[in-house]
């Protein structure tokens, strides 16, 4: 959003579609966990009957899978140059509407919400608390905020570096695909190695890192 040709203007809707649409998901979401519940149940299937040993055996499989992933993508596409379909793209959105951006960042938070695996696991702690609505959604609102945070800080950067730097979406652009190669790699392997420390942590000291399983 940042190196289209309104920044400002589709940022700012990008961010209002996608928190929006991700505060609304949770609290209907919370409203009807226990239809979410079902939902759920019918795609994914419960490891509630699964042993804790092999859960974490899996768990920790897994952490290796995405951390190799992790390193494998970035050594294909670290020196890689940026392909004519990649050019394609980037040229189309780079022209988007302020309405586009906004219906995309909604899209991206309404397709996603059914495997934001630690949003559910929040709505879920919240009904267990039997909270009343209000202090629902004001929690549902912290999250969200908190969610939201690191673009924000993202793009109040890029505000201060703007008034110091004439040519910055020209540097925006040239660094996009680094950048995107970067934060790639580091949620397949941050995730996987974070996976293998809960695992370990079960193994070594009798309980995982996080209480409670992920799924």
């Amino acid at each position: 959003m940042l190196t289209t040709i309104h920044p400002l203007r589709n940022s700012s809707a990008y961010l209002a579609g996608l928190s929006g649409a991700y505060f609304a998901c949770g609290v209907g979401g919370y409203l009807a966990f226990d239809q979410l519940q079902v939902f759920l149940g019918t795609y994914f299937p419960s490891t509630a009957t699964i042993p804790d040993a092999l859960y974490y055996q899996t768990e920790f499989i897994s952490g290796i899978i995405m951390t190799i992933i992790g390193a494998w993508y970035f050594h294909k596409n670290r020196h890689a140059p940026i392909s004519r379909t990649q050019n394609m793209v980037v040229a189309k959105f780079k022209s988007m509407n302020g309405f586009f951006a906004f219906s995309l960042g909604a899209f991206i938070s309404a397709s996603s919400f059914p495997v934001a695996i630690p949003y559910i696991l929040a709505l879920g702690k919240y009904a267990t608390l039997h909270l009343g609505i209000h202090a629902a959604i004001g929690n549902i609102l912290l999250y969200n905020i908190g969610y939201a945070l690191p673009m924000v800080v993202i793009f109040m950067i890029y505000l201060n570096a703007r008034r110091r730097k004439d040519d910055l979406s020209e540097t925006l652009h040239e660094r996009t695909r680094v950048l995107n190669v970067q934060l790639t790699t580091w949620a397949w392997a941050g995730v996987g190695i974070f996976s293998m420390i809960d695992a370990l942590c079960y193994f070594i000291i009798g309980h995982a890192l996080v209480r409670g399983r992920f799924f």
